[in-house]
């Protein structure tokens, strides 16, 4: 970061001096230019004077004619040799000129005539340099938007490799960032493995216990509840690897057009069999959307699972048009969720029962399985207060253009 400030601060530096003396070198020469004009009248006058001798060549040069001491004006060699032969001598002022003649070894001023109007603003001279100033800044800026731009796309592709060039100015920076980059991969890599391998490892004593448990010579009702506790390990590892899956990256998603209607309806008869409420299905009109149908269903069972085991006696799903594009509504006639623990039951791991009732099970993954699948279709999710007197999970779907204008 010092290195790309002292570069900046230099190139600043060096522009403005490099601007700002060619700027003022245009504007000396601009001034000490002699407009076209004035030499046009200096012939003129001379060859009046050729053929008039003053003061009657004034009266149609319509300029006032002054007779001045011969040594009154200190002349080079240059304007002396012209004035000896004839020629009219122009002398400037900050804005106006005098012409000057020798007449009979008398020495005549003529004028002054006005320079105002043949001068160049001098607003001019600020937009020339505010104008090199702009250039000069966007190419310096160009280049280092370019290697950013780079480096965006760098960071967003996970396969993607380092685009910077190693002579750019933010190359220390994109260094950093790539091996920062590199390090997440690997931790998260460390993550995944062990998660796999911890509940890899766990099947097969978990196993082997269900199966000494079916041998041994206990009583039942002991039995069913030690096996009922196995069962709770070997569905809680199943649940961790599927979320590790999840979590792990994005997978390559297959993006079709899915009739939600009848995904809905398909999911409501697959569940209808499990235990808990009785899922009640209200729909609108066909609703086609580009999604992947897979994981989609698996938010919404994953919400309709969480809705059976807590709901009364009923589970309302619905699928309705909205504004910014499709909702898809879970609701049940449960014990709902306090206001100040809707956003921490999307988290993993988190549950509302921390007493682990038999009645409720569950291991705080699926709302977190929820969220995850959503994010990957730029969806959200909003949890709230149903209108059976339960929860409320609403995801809300952004829309997609179709070629025909419908959703």
């Amino acid at each position: 970061m010092s290195r790309l400030f002292l570069h900046f601060y230099l190139f600043i530096s060096l522009v403005l001096i490099g601007v700002g003396w060619t700027v003022e070198r245009i504007w000396q020469e601009t001034q000490s230019q002699v407009p076209p004009w004035v030499m046009l009248v200096a012939d003129n006058l001379a060859g009046q004077l050729s053929t008039q001798s003053l003061p009657q060549a004034q009266l149609s040069s319509a300029l006032p004619a002054t007779l001045l001491p011969a040594g009154s004006i200190l002349w080079s060699e240059a304007e002396h040799a012209a004035l000896e032969a004839g020629q009219v001598v122009p002398l400037f002022t900050r804005d106006q000129v005098f012409f000057y003649t020798m007449q009979q070894g008398e020495l005549w001023q003529l004028g002054p005539t006005d320079l105002s109007e043949s001068t160049v603003p001098s607003y001019w001279f600020s937009l020339l340099f505010l104008g090199l100033l702009a250039i000069a800044v966007w190419l310096w800026l160009w280049p280092v938007a370019r290697d950013i731009q780079k480096l965006k796309q760098q960071l967003s592709d996970p396969a993607g490799t380092a685009a910077v060039p190693v002579r750019s100015f933010i190359a220390p920076i994109a260094i950093s960032f790539e091996q920062m980059r590199q390090q997440i991969q690997r931790l998260l890599g460390l993550q995944r493995e062990m998660t796999q391998a911890v509940s890899h490892e766990l099947r097969t004593p978990l196993a082997r216990l269900s199966f000494a448990l079916e041998l041994s010579a206990l009583a039942q009702d002991e039995k069913q509840l030690m096996l009922n506790d196995v069962k709770e390990l070997e569905q809680l590892v199943d649940e961790m690897l599927d979320y590790a899956r999840l979590e792990s990256a994005q997978p390559q998603l297959k993006m079709q057009q899915v009739d939600l209607s009848e995904l809905l309806q398909n999911l409501v008869e697959k569940l209808s069999p499990l235990p808990g409420a009785a899922i009640e299905l209200h729909l609108s009109n066909s609703c086609v959307y580009a999604c992947d149908g897979h994981y989609l269903e698996r938010a919404v069972q994953n919400l309709l699972v969480n809705a059976k085991r807590f709901a009364h006696s009923k589970v309302l799903l619905v699928l309705e048009p909205a504004a910014s594009g499709i909702e898809i509504g879970v609701e049940d006639d449960g014990p709902g969720i306090a206001p100040e623990k809707r956003a921490e039951i999307l988290k993993p791991f988190v549950r509302l029962d921390p007493s682990r009732q038999k009645g409720f099970g569950g291991f705080g993954l699926g709302l977190a399985i929820v969220c995850r699948v959503l994010e990957w279709h730029k969806a959200n999710i909003e949890v709230g207060e149903s209108r059976l007197g339960g929860a409320s999970f609403r995801i809300k779907l952004p829309s997609e253009p179709r070629s025909d204008g419908r959703m």
